[in-house]
């Protein structure tokens, strides 16, 4: 019995010992845990103020340089000079980049000109058809030539032609279905644009004959046939010649040039009637559409300073006369 009384004291006494051991380490770890945050802090604390001494430093520079830069600027005004010529120098630059960035978008809409310069409003420009006028009057070249000479000189001053995609009816699948395939295509007219362009020029040129003798209706005139064998056709020419009384320079205009089945006078007299009819009918049509009002207004004042001035010669020479 008091061998087992002994155990149990001694077995208290031992768990007392443990308890007072583990709240022991208990508080040796918080007190560890503090000393490490206030060490922490003392860290950082001394890590603002060496910041603040830095700061203060560069501060301390920057405000020397500025007393220095400042005492220079007052001694010698230099600096400011500096700053003018540099902001005149700016100003040159942003004035001369202008004028290149118009320069480049003027080159690079020759370079890659739009599509509107050649097709505008479902129709051909008046600038692609004069083009094309001018290569089949000028310079003979046929209805059916003028497109290539678009991409002959495209190539040779190396222009991008405005061109779109469209889709095309392709070639049939193996399975029967039918395909379709993306075709560049270039807005420049064909053969039967171009007939008919030269078809309207040609009437054009029947309203522009018959201004040109209105406006001088006083003149001489000198009236040219000729004949020539053109494909097994006989094509007839007649043209019209003046004297320009400002310049002195003979002025020539063509009247027709048709193929003629008849190559005696009263044949090429037929002709000149049916040319000189066709000019006044042309004519006639775009008066009455108000288009030559300009023409007109300035024919009636040549003709009315004309009238003038011959009735103060006519005066002059009357009071002479009774002198």
């Amino acid at each position: 019995a008091l061998d087992d009384q002994l155990e149990v004291l001694r077995g208290s006494r031992v768990g007392g010992l443990l308890d007072k051991i583990k709240t022991l380490q208990a508080t040796v770890t918080k007190l560890g845990e503090r000393k490490k945050a206030n060490q922490r802090k003392v860290c950082e604390a001394n890590l603002d103020r060496r910041r603040a001494e830095q700061a203060g430093e560069k501060a301390r520079r920057f405000e020397e340089a500025f007393k220095k830069s400042a005492v220079r600027a007052e001694s010698s005004g230099s600096a400011w000079d500096y700053v003018d010529s540099l902001e005149r120098e700016l100003a040159e630059t942003k004035a001369l980049l202008k004028i290149q960035t118009v320069l480049r978008r003027k080159y690079q809409a020759i370079a890659e000109p739009d599509l509107d310069y050649f097709f505008h409003g479902g129709a051909y420009s008046l600038e692609h058809d004069m083009a094309g006028v001018e290569a089949m009057t000028s310079c003979h070249v046929s209805a059916g030539q003028v497109s290539k000479l678009f991409f002959i000189f495209a190539r040779f001053f190396r222009i991008k032609m405005p061109s779109h995609s469209r889709k095309v009816p392709g070639r049939r699948a193996d399975d029967g279905t039918r395909t379709s395939v993306l075709q560049r295509r270039y807005r420049v007219g064909g053969v039967t644009h171009w007939k008919e362009t030269l078809a309207i020029a040609g009437e054009a040129h029947k309203v522009q004959l018959g201004e040109w003798l209105l406006r001088d209706a006083d003149a001489d005139y000198c009236y040219i046939a000729d004949g020539a064998n053109s494909q097994q056709q006989e094509i007839m020419a007649h043209l019209a010649s003046r004297r320009n009384k400002q310049t002195g320079k003979l002025e020539s205009m063509a009247i027709s040039i048709d193929a003629i089945s008849d190559k005696t006078s009263a044949g090429a007299h037929s002709k000149l009637r049916e040319a000189l009819g066709a000019a006044a009918e042309a004519f006639q049509e775009v008066a009455e559409l108000g288009l030559l009002d300009d023409a007109v207004e300035i024919v009636s004042n040549e003709a009315a300073d004309g009238d003038a001035a011959g009735s103060g010669v006519a005066g002059g020479a009357a009071a002479s006369d009774d002198d």
